[in-house]
């Protein structure tokens, strides 16, 4: 008998009601904050997921689907979304229209990670972009229409996680201070984290083991080598979720996998889930346009 590839799983009619529920609540959502659908392909050039997400990341080097096409290009079936709207975005130039362009999608995506409970290798992903605005109110925006769009599911007990990971102007400093402490304590870590200290040491801030935590915990806190602009944005992030009455802790550690963030970075959380407990994350990514060929922020 032929079943399923290992990693991915069918959606049975007992359970499409509940997934087109959640759709459909989202598409709602959206409407209201004028966020437009887009649809883009499912294979993309290789090229944009390793200028766009980052070479030295564990999803371009360890997790995507590639493959070679007849003329010899590469292809990936994508394991994001952001990248191929952002390439969506410039090449049909829509920066080239007023205002702040607002956009959501909905649809598969793949990774092939280890299987284990609660992931696949393909995974569905809701995704909204809010593009060419550097407000920080912008932020707030887009992690108010996260916590509604759960608190219309009905879902409770969440937790919001907020950070800064800076800017081109503070963050290379700051992760050279960290590749430099990490010489000294990268040898008494995990085989992930001795690779990633030379390949991307912000990402060993996110490291699970549970013997690397007390070292992680002694490194430099990237909060206290902010530049004065970063500050004032993180500080201006914060004041608008506490005017819209949106509780949050504050998680110098949250960093996210992908190089283009820049600045805020925030997570939502459910203390029932165990080790894997976060059900969404984002944040500003103006970094992204610029590796396209744009210069326009994006959160």
């Amino acid at each position: 008998m032929i079943k399923a590839i290992r990693g991915m799983r069918d959606i049975l009619p007992s359970s499409a009601g509940a997934w087109n529920y959640v759709e459909q609540t989202a598409r709602e959502l959206f409407r209201v904050y004028n966020y437009q659908e887009i649809r883009t392909p499912l294979l993309e050039e290789t090229q944009l997921f390793a200028r766009g997400v980052g070479e030295e990341t564990d999803i371009v080097t360890k997790e995507m689907y590639t493959f070679e096409d007849r003329d010899g290009g590469s292809l990936s079936l994508r394991p994001e979304a952001t990248a191929s709207v952002m390439r969506a975005y410039v090449e049909h130039r829509l920066d080239q229209q007023p205002g702040v362009e607002k956009l959501y999608s909905i649809g598969p995506m793949f990774r092939r990670e280890r299987p284990q409970k609660g992931r696949y290798r393909q995974f569905f992903q809701i995704n909204i972009e809010a593009i060419g605005s550097e407000s920080p109110a912008i932020d707030a925006e887009v992690i108010e229409i996260a916590m509604e769009l759960f608190c219309r599911l009905g879902l409770e007990g969440l937790g919001l996680l907020l950070n800064s990971v800076g800017c081109r102007e503070c963050r290379p400093k700051y992760i050279e201070l960290l590749r430099r402490e990490l010489k000294k304590a990268a040898p008494r870590m995990c085989a992930d984290c001795q690779r990633r200290a030379e390949t991307n040491p912000l990402r060993v801030l996110d490291c699970k083991v549970e013997a690397d935590q007390p070292i992680i915990d002694g490194l430099p806190s990237i909060l206290d080598h902010l530049c004065s602009a970063c500050q004032s944005h993180f500080k201006a992030v914060r004041s608008y979720l506490e005017q819209r009455g949106i509780d949050y802790h504050i998680r110098p550690r949250l960093v996210r996998g992908l190089d283009y963030y820049m600045r805020t970075t925030f997570e939502v959380v459910h203390g029932g889930l165990g080790a894997q407990n976060s059900l969404l994350g984002g944040g500003r990514y103006d970094g992204l346009t610029e590796s396209l060929g744009s210069k326009v922020p994006a959160p």
